[in-house]
């Protein structure tokens, strides 16, 4: 582990500035800004940067903006910032759903989703809601921006395509409509507090009147090297009504795009299982507006 008096930090005041020092100081530097995960990584000795560069005064990375029907999210923006704000709440409320689940309100009111990008765990709560959303991942550098699906920013655990000289700026998506459903469920060991076992976020777009929709997107967390989308399981109840039958017998594809582990938190076998039962719930209550009760 690097003691933490042989590490540098440096505090930019300006986003110009911040990645200027990028540009000078690619090797061994660490983007920190709520620096939840960071400080955990630094006592495992997971990471061990010399430098430290310390983002969290950047004002110009906080907000969360409605633009021409997109929902525009700063990666400084805490989870509390998206849970307490109107637009996230009217426009992408299944990643509110999330964020209400991050952490006790201590963690949710200093980490933030960019951090929750850039460090990249399968088990990050925030990523299926984004997956099912279809984000857009913002990076920039002194020579620009780059767009990049969420589904192309990761690339393996814990890995992402974000360059030395890069931070991330934004995340974006297309705003939930009226016509459009959601829903996100977790399993963990404890409440809020607790690493996820399994979660799934589903977003239903354009529902017509016999309650079927156009898309569907179902995204799985902690059940692969990086978040995965139900392929299978989405094109089986595309354009068809959702009805519990259909619903149920759908939900068991969804282990198809899984490829879960075995570690401590639960079994392969477990997670399979606890996956099939989170989909249908998520589904279900997306679609017909309730979980399934007990008989």
């Amino acid at each position: 582990m690097v003691a933490r008096s042989e590490i540098d930090v440096l505090t930019p005041r300006t986003l110009d500035e911040a990645l200027h020092m990028l540009q000078e100081n690619k090797t061994d530097l660490k983007i920190v800004a709520g620096a939840s995960d960071v400080i955990v990584q630094l006592r495992d000795g997971v990471i061990k940067p010399n430098k430290l560069l310390n983002i969290l005064s950047l004002k110009e990375l906080r907000f969360i903006r409605l633009t021409s029907g997109q929902v525009h999210i700063g990666s400084l923006s805490t989870y509390s910032d998206i849970v307490h704000n109107e637009i996230t709440r009217k426009h992408g409320w299944v990643l509110v759903e999330a964020a209400k689940q991050i952490g006790a309100i201590q963690l949710q009111n200093t980490a933030t989703i960019g951090g929750n990008l850039g460090n990249a765990s399968p088990a990050g709560d925030s990523l299926p809601p984004l997956y099912a959303l279809d984000a857009i991942v913002v990076t920039r550098n002194k020579s620009g921006r780059r767009e990049i699906p969420i589904e192309e920013f990761f690339v393996g655990y814990r890995k992402t395509v974000l360059q030395q000289d890069e931070l991330i700026e934004k995340v974006h998506f297309e705003s939930l409509g009226p016509n459009d459903r959601g829903a996100y469920m977790k399993l963990g060991l404890r409440e809020a507090n607790a690493i996820s076992i399994v979660d799934v976020a589903v977003v239903l777009r354009d529902r017509s009147p016999e309650n079927s929709y156009r898309k569907i997107s179902v995204a799985l967390g902690a059940v692969a090297p990086t978040i995965k989308r139900a392929r299978i399981l989405e094109q089986e109840l595309i354009n068809k009504p959702l009805t519990t039958e259909a619903i149920e017998k759908a939900s068991f594809l969804a282990v198809h795009d899984a490829a879960p582990i075995d570690d401590i938190r639960g079994s392969a076998e477990y997670r399979k299982a606890t996956l099939i039962s989170l989909v249908f719930q998520a589904l279900h209550k997306a679609a017909l507006g309730t979980e399934k009760s007990d008989e």
